[in-house]
């Protein structure tokens, strides 16, 4: 196996799992270009009133450029985010079949305002983290709560893709984190066990859903918005940045 070196801790392993907004690219681009594609998309469908609603249940401010980093649109899977709409639409008025299908329709489109990579920044230093992993032997998953098509539409625009085994989106498992379910997928495409898997995360969600699959380790990273108190409670290690991560 490869030696997995975080801070002064080092661990042998032959996967490392990683969580993609907040612990490889920059958390705040990417919420922020998502709460304005569906902000739009929303408002199309259901007005300014069904609109202020969204942000204010979603926990952002556009107009101030503030958001909650402990929110629904910044921690909730893409299925609960859009149920969350669907009540907006039901509060004004809608029925609930007319609110649950107007909500789908209106991520469905924001999704086609965005082009990848969908506002998608790598965090400074990651990319050669992953090519000096990848150059060493190690397999590399990707397990977040964005779905499947983006996470690979994202990389693939970025230049990456081919460095990972294997991607795991919210669409892809029945439970999100901080259920094991990702974990456990992404173990199963790339032939690994527990034993010889490490998970790197910026949220205590991240942390969790590694302790719940028994990952030998859980990594945090303080690129996203977790205070490094907040993770040191559930994470074996807390580095500053996934770019400091190296594997010999």
């Amino acid at each position: 196996m490869v030696q997995l070196i975080a801070g002064n801790k080092s661990r042998d392993c032959e996967l490392v799992i990683f969580d993609k907004d907040g612990t490889l690219v920059d958390l705040t681009q990417v919420l922020f270009g998502l709460a304005r594609a569906r902000r739009l998309a929303v408002e199309e469908r259901g007005g300014k009133e069904v609109a202020n609603l969204w942000e204010k249940v979603m926990g952002v401010d556009l107009a101030c450029d503030k958001m909650d980093y402990g929110g629904p649109l910044a921690t909730a899977p893409r299925q609960q985010e859009v149920l969350i709409a669907a009540a907006c639409f039901y509060l004004t008025g809608y029925s609930w079949e007319e609110a649950r299908k107007h909500a789908e329709k209106a991520y469905d489109e924001a999704d086609e305002f965005m082009k990848p990579p969908f506002g998608t920044v790598l965090i400074p230093g990651v990319g050669a983290m992953l090519k000096q992993m990848k150059a060493h032997g190690l397999k590399l998953a990707i397990a977040s709560t964005d779905t499947h098509r983006r996470i690979t539409s994202s990389f693939e625009a970025l230049g990456i893709a081919m460095l990972f085994d294997a991607f795991v989106g919210d669409d892809d498992v029945v439970n999100g984190k901080p259920a094991p379910d990702m974990i456990v997928e992404a173990m199963k495409r790339t032939g690994c066990t527990p034993e010889q898997t490490i998970m790197v995360g910026d949220s205590v969600s991240d942390m969790h859903m590694g302790r719940n699959a028994k990952v030998q380790a859980s990594i945090g990273v303080l690129t996203g918005s977790t205070k490094k108190e907040k993770l040191e409670q559930s994470a074996d290690v807390v580095v500053s940045s996934a770019a400091e991560l190296r594997a010999l």
